[in-house]
């Protein structure tokens, strides 16, 4: 791979991969635009059909990354516009980087200091050759991780406060409220900023506008895309078409991911000593080696020299 970029060279290896953006760039503009059309339909006029409101939801939702981008809670339309165009710079960055670390010849001279090491030398010389590619990886990667870290945050934050909004709502539907009213009192109460409430924000717009109940909570769980939430929607939907009792509902489900999240603790626990393994190898054992086996090495080559 490195002898055939090389080969092309950075001017002919940037233009290609500069009209590869541009045509990505265009493609995505347009389903932005697509998009945003959309979005103006569905929040236009409040007296709509609703069965084409449902056809509108479900034609926004062809887009792989925007969904992707959604659950991480990037909500903008232009959302994709701008991951793609963080990919592109940092793509860019990569390339150049990796260029001028070859140019420097840095990673040669590192990789030649590690090549005199005992027992770990070889090793520990190859990575440093290839260091240049190892970095350049991590920079263009460095928007899809952003990402990743908002969607693993959002959903750490979705599953602490689940189980204290439905203690509350089933708190709310016992003293005589029904589900919508019960959410707007939780609302009130809770702070700006944080998932769950910004979901259930989101639900209660659709409600206020004429959406049917299941279908706003069939949008919701798309929208978060969790096992925990997944239930819970489900559970109410199933408790509006059997006329079951919203309290009776949502207490079982506390419970339930209550205990999902202790399960998921544990298995994190136990997980623990053999994710320690690797860095152990890399970091430690490598040095105890060198401390301990280094000068035996060192006599037994002075010993060699001396015979030949």
């Amino acid at each position: 791979m490195a002898s055939f970029v090389e080969s092309l060279g950075v001017p002919q290896l940037t233009v290609g991969i500069a009209i590869i953006l541009v045509a990505g760039g265009v493609e995505l503009a347009r389903r932005a635009a697509r998009d945003a059309r959309i979005s103006k339909r569905l929040f236009a006029d409040e007296t709509e059909d609703l069965d084409g409101r449902d056809d509108v939801l479900e034609s926004s939702r062809d887009s792989a990354l925007a969904r992707w981008l959604v659950r991480a809670g990037h909500r903008s339309p232009r959302a994709a516009v701008a991951f793609f165009a963080a990919c592109s710079g940092a793509l860019l960055v990569a390339i150049l980087m990796i260029w001028g670390l070859r140019a420097s010849g840095a990673s040669d001279q590192l990789a030649s200091v590690f090549a005199g090491l005992p027992v770990v030398g070889p090793g520990f010389s190859g990575i440093a050759h290839a260091s240049p590619w190892l970095i350049g990886v991590a920079v263009a990667a460095l928007p899809t991780l952003l990402v990743r870290r908002d969607r693993e945050r959002r959903v750490e934050e979705i599953e602490q406060d689940l189980p204290l909004v439905l203690e509350l709502l089933a708190t709310l539907a016992e003293a005589g409220l029904g589900f919508e009213s019960a959410v707007e009192e939780l609302l009130r109460a809770q702070p700006p900023g944080r998932p769950l409430a910004d979901e259930l924000r989101l639900y209660q717009l659709e409600v206020s506008t004429g959406a049917r109940r299941s279908t706003s909570l069939r949008n919701l769980a798309r929208r978060v895309e969790l096992p925990s939430i997944s239930s819970f929607t489900s559970a109410l939907a199933h408790g509006e078409e059997t006329g079951s009792s919203i309290a009776g509902l949502l207490r079982p489900q506390a419970s339930l991911v209550r205990q999902r999240r202790r399960e998921r603790a544990l298995a994190e626990a136990e997980a623990l000593p053999e994710k320690l393994v690797l860095p152990l190898l890399v970091g430690f054992l490598p040095g105890l080696l060198v401390w301990t086996l280094g000068p035996a090495f060192f006599q037994l080559f002075e010993m060699i020299d001396a015979a030949f």
